[in-house]
């Protein structure tokens, strides 16, 4: 009866593939995983203290059981031919099985291995810890509802078919080796975290047996035809971190250093501390701007990777434009390695394909086409970076050995979605990377929270960068990862002000290393503009006299483009906007205009006044003359700083000196003064009000020295307010302690638990997200004034257009665009405001957009699921009781359908 058993059909040429050939691949493409993918750290940790030999069987166990419910009748049935061939051996069923899709294969599986083991006298809880792996492999694993319903016979089949399953398994026990361990598994559970990233591993063996590399048909063998398919496969072994003996050499040799220059107090100190660290473990960096924590950290994950056995690094930052910009640094940096290794690269976020230098490691390594060598060019002097195909799509992008990516794609980690297991091990896999982690607001802190709780249960190496960390979040941060370890410490030891550069080490015990200061100090002058665009226009036409660079930053979109509009008025031809409310290509032709001019040798204009947003906080490398800001948590404040007088050059005499001008609060002879509405709408009142209350009385703030005092002061939890001011202080205070509470509410309705609130998986990913790519997964994870992402398509006549800004031309939408056209239509992305992405609103629009979806392109690999606002030939359009235009200079504009612009 075994032998009757199908597994892979293809209807378009009725070729078939016996369960026990496809169980035999999944097992022997599970030995090449395991022998040749992962790496040292992962294996040590999937073994348990277990022997190389155990762990490989169970490997191959695994992934040679996991598909044990497809013998069933509810899976058998699909396709009647062969459902009748298992007819005539034996098997019983019915010819169509009503509510076959409630009982999934996995979930057979699931209940058949915990039976089989059961039978052997294990408990359940053991047996359970190893089916889930089997139960998961689809993406989610069983629900307990679902365990806890009868094994109805239409769907599970009689006594013959437990016999037939309990075969199955037999067999691939005997051809594994792994029946002789059962005793010694009956005495060992599976920890969750190992149920986790076994799940991911027999995902990725399932996907490799079930692909075009391996032929359907009827064959004999699957050890020769998985080698075969591993060669033509070709994934690029674990990287094996080998840095040089001394910093010194290994930042000249991977970063370019000048001849008789050398790395800085603060990158040797970090490096220092990743080289005694007795234990994986944290590392948290803080230091200015602009001192290199960046190379300091991927210097200090090979010396981690070489001594602890990560074969990759991860490298998580805010926005995709800085993600982009960091992309280039790690190729370099990889570049500059192994010159006889290959290793692949990964872009990982919603528009990788837009960046080019990501794109052409697409093209060298064929990555669009599926099936085919890897092609390796001429590594003679450089490690040979390749974004390999296998890595293509979203689900599997971050399996690649290196990464760089947003922020998200780390926070996803936490959020209940479909094949969460693959993401997990792709993290566990490597050293990660966070930079400018004070950037996570206090939504976004509850998912990093809860991974790195998991990260730290995990093992896996964790660096933290930031300029300015408040010590709650420092704290906060630290005691997830310990958490997550088993570890705890004195909160104390991190409280206030530790030290300004510092580094935080957590190996089992914590240690704050104080590093000298190599940075000349910098005096910058403090102003308070009244708010109206007449007293901010004659400031400018005042310190402008001799032309300049001002930087001018908004906290909302709106509040930019009205400035941007009111003063191109009075410096014609001299203004620039940018925001984030640009289509894709429409910003990154503005963000590279910008550099291009301002960045560390731009051929700077005469006069250049650009109005933003936070993009330009986070994303630009540029230097102004003159900042000019809206009130800001005073930590943002000197993030924006960081971007005034930025590099050395000459300046027009009345901007020789960096001046920071404050805008964007109500009435300066207030006490307290109270910020603007727009900017109380993003940030709220009390970190504004702080803000206010520990730069009063200041004229100037010195850099480096101030900016930890400063920013620990405003955020201490026994804060002082000055005199009249507690009243709003309180108010304000308790405001936020709601909002906190509801944000962390909010979180929890999505996040996946504490790493050991329970033995098994099972329940898991109960009520998840669905895939967490898509719109509604990127929803959860942000709690920002913008959060999902749509095209923007023009229609005229009935035939559909790009944007000119993406290049103009029409597009068809009945069928599938060709990739190049698909890609350009990518160009056309951008994030919809609040008024349609905050809690209340976020699923009807999704829905409602999904609703007019293009029906060509969900067969695009490119634009499959990619939400759509069609514009007119006026561009612009109506959605959810609000007018949207797209303008060439403004971008996205949004008004309520009775309101003028």
């Amino acid at each position: 009866m075994l032998s009757s058993a199908w597994a892979k059909f293809r209807f378009d040429t009725d070729e078939s593939l016996s369960l026990v050939r496809h169980s035999e691949d999944a097992a022997a493409i599970a030995a090449h995983l395991w022998d040749d993918w992962l790496p040292a750290s992962t294996k040590t940790f999937l073994s348990g203290g277990a022997s190389e030999v155990e762990t490989r069987a169970l490997a191959q166990w695994l992934a040679g059981t996991h598909d044990v419910g497809k013998l069933s009748p509810a899976f058998a049935v699909q396709v009647p031919v062969l459902a009748g061939q298992m007819r005539d051996a034996g098997l019983k069923m019915r010819s169509e099985i009503l509510f076959r899709t409630e009982v999934p294969h996995s979930l057979v599986s699931h209940r058949a291995i915990r039976s089989y083991f059961e039978a052997r006298g294990w408990g359940r809880g053991v047996a359970s810890s190893y089916a889930v792996v089997a139960g998961g492999h689809h993406g989610v694993p069983p629900a307990l509802a679902q365990l806890r319903d009868d094994e109805l016979p239409r769907h599970y089949g009689g006594p013959e078919w437990r016999t037939t399953r309990n075969e199955l398994i037999g067999h691939v026990s005997e051809l594994t080796g792994a029946d002789q361990f059962f005793d010694s598994w009956r005495e060992h559970p599976l920890s969750p975290q190992q149920q986790v990233l076994w799940t991911g591993f027999v995902i990725v063996a399932d996907w490799i047996a079930s692909s075009d590399y391996f032929s359907l048909g009827h064959r004999s063998e699957s050890v020769e035809e998985a080698a075969a398919a591993w060669n033509k496969l070709d994934l690029p072994p674990p990287w094996r971190a080998a840095p040089p003996s001394t910093i010194d050499e290994l930042a000249h040799a991977r970063f370019d250093l000048p001849a008789g220059a050398s790395p800085n107090s603060v990158q040797r100190a970090v490096v220092q501390a990743a080289r005694e660290m007795a234990e994986p473990g944290l590392v948290v960096v803080e230091a200015p701007m602009g001192i290199g924590k960046t190379e300091a950290a991927l210097a200090a994950s090979e010396y981690l990777a070489e001594k602890f056995g990560q074969g990759g690094v991860l490298v998580a930052l805010p926005t995709m434009a800085t993600s982009n910009a960091m992309f280039r640094r790690v190729k370099h940096w990889i570049e500059h390695q192994d010159p006889d290794a290959v290793s692949s690269l990964t872009l990982a976020h919603g528009k990788a394909s837009l960046e080019d230098s990501y794109r052409g490691l697409m093209r060298r390594s064929q990555f669009t086409d599926i099936g085919r060598d890897v092609v390796v060019g001429d590594r003679s002097s450089t490690t040979e970076v390749i974004a390999h195909h296998w890595f293509s799509g979203r689900k599997k992008a971050l399996l690649a050995e290196f990464a760089v990516g947003t922020i998200d794609q780390l926070l996803f980690a936490g959020l209940k979605a479909r094949h969460l297991a693959l993401r997990h091990l792709a993290l566990v896999n490597k050293v990660v990377v966070v930079d400018e982690v004070h950037a996570a607001d206090v939504y976004m802190m509850q998912y990093l929270i809860r991974v790195l709780e998991w990260l730290g249960a995990y093992r896996v190496p964790v660096i933290l960068l930031s300029a300015t960390l408040p010590a709650g979040q420092r704290i906060a941060l630290v005691n997830a990862y310990e958490k997550g370890r088993g570890w705890s410490g004195d909160d104390v030891q991190l409280a206030g002000d530790i030290g300004y550069p510092s580094v935080t080490v957590v190996d089992g015990t914590r240690r704050v290393i104080q590093v000298e200061s190599t940075s000349s100090p910098v005096t910058v002058e403090i102003e308070r503009l009244d708010d109206g665009i007449g007293s901010l226009v004659a400031r400018l036409q005042r310190d402008l006299v001799d032309g300049g660079c001002v930087g001018i930053v908004r906290n909302t979109v709106r509040r930019a483009q009205e400035t941007a509009r009111a003063l191109a008025e009075h410096f014609p031809g001299s203004v620039i906007l940018v925001h984030s409310r640009f289509v894709a290509q429409h910003r990154a032709d503005l963000e590279s205009r910008l550099v291009s001019e301002l960045g560390r040798t731009g051929g700077r204009p005469h006069l250049r006044i650009v109005v933003g947003t936070q993009v330009i906080e986070q994303s630009l490398d540029v230097d102004f003359d003159l900042m000019v800001s809206d009130l800001a948590p005073v930590d943002l404040l000197f993030q924006r700083i960081g971007r005034l007088h930025r590099h050395s050059r000459g300046r027009p005499a009345a901007l020789s000196a960096p001046r920071l001008l404050i805008a964007g609060v109500e009435e300066w002879s207030d006490e307290p003064p109270q910020a603007i509405q727009q900017s109380r709408g993003i940030y709220g009142d009390l970190h504004l009000m702080r803000a206010l209350a520990v730069l009063a009385g200041k004229n100037a703030v010195t850099l480096p020295s101030e900016i930890a005092s400063l920013v620990q002061a405003a955020y201490d939890d026994n804060f002082t307010w000055p005199t009249g001011w507690a009243d709003a202080g309180a108010a304000a205070e308790t405001a936020f302690r709601v909002k906190v509470a509801e944000l962390e509410s909010r979180a929890s309705t999505w996040r996946i638990w504490q790493p050991s609130e329970n033995p098994t998986l099972v329940d898991w990913l109960k009520q998840n997200v669905g895939e967490v790519d898509d719109a509604r997964g990127q929803a959860k994870v942000r709690d920002t004034e913008e959060g999902v992402d749509v095209l923007l398509t023009k229609s005229v006549g009935g035939q559909v257009y790009l944007l000119d800004q993406c290049g103009g031309g029409p597009v068809g939408t009945t069928f599938p665009p060709e990739d190049a056209l698909a890609r350009r239509v990518l160009t056309g992305s951008v994030k919809l405001p609040r008024e349609f992405t905050h809690p209340g609103i976020v699923d009807q629009t999704i829905d409602l957009l999904e609703r007019q979806m293009y029906g060509g392109w969900q067969e695009s690999k490119w634009l499959a699921g990619e939400l759509v606002v069609e514009l007119d030939g006026e561009m612009a359009t109506t959605l959810l009781g609000f007018d949207i235009r797209y303008d060439p200079i403004e971008g996205l504009v949004v008004n309520r359908s009775n309101e003028k612009s």
